[in-house]
């Protein structure tokens, strides 16, 4: 079973906007202000798994076509996607500055700032997270 970490990529993606001079929305997201149950949990993963994320934020988000997904404050990061796939257990997990994007398990999914315009041609899965 091949794992895959994908922070390194987002926080790529909030280097490059930084060095082009662009700028990355850090508002809050609601959610994480939420009254957090017992579904907001994290499942167990390996131990590496979750060493970007603060597994204490953990709210979840929704499903999309077997894979579920939350939303996390990172350690060192504003937010976090978490997603994992009920079927074989494969999980990503990506943190950065928002909008943070990830790719695996056959879709693309997206978290995206309270307000931000949705993306177009993406399945809207909760207020923030999208997936293709």
């Amino acid at each position: 079973m091949s794992h895959r970490i994908v922070a390194a990529a987002a926080l790529a993606l909030v280097s490059a906007g930084v060095l082009t001079g662009c700028s990355f929305v850090n508002s809050d997201l609601a959610v994480l202000d939420s009254d957090r149950v017992a579904a907001d949990e994290l499942p167990t993963l390996e131990d590496h798994s979750y060493a970007a994320v603060d597994q204490a934020t953990s709210r979840y988000v929704g499903e999309h076509e077997d894979i579920s997904l939350w939303v996390t404050r990172g350690t060192d990061s504003p937010a976090c996607l978490v997603a994992v796939a009920a079927s074989d257990g494969e999980w990503l997990v990506a943190c950065g500055g928002l909008p943070v994007g990830m790719g695996g398990l056959g879709h693309t999914f997206e978290l995206r700032p309270d307000g931000a315009p949705a993306p177009e041609g993406r399945t809207r899965v909760s207020e923030n997270v999208y997936a293709d």
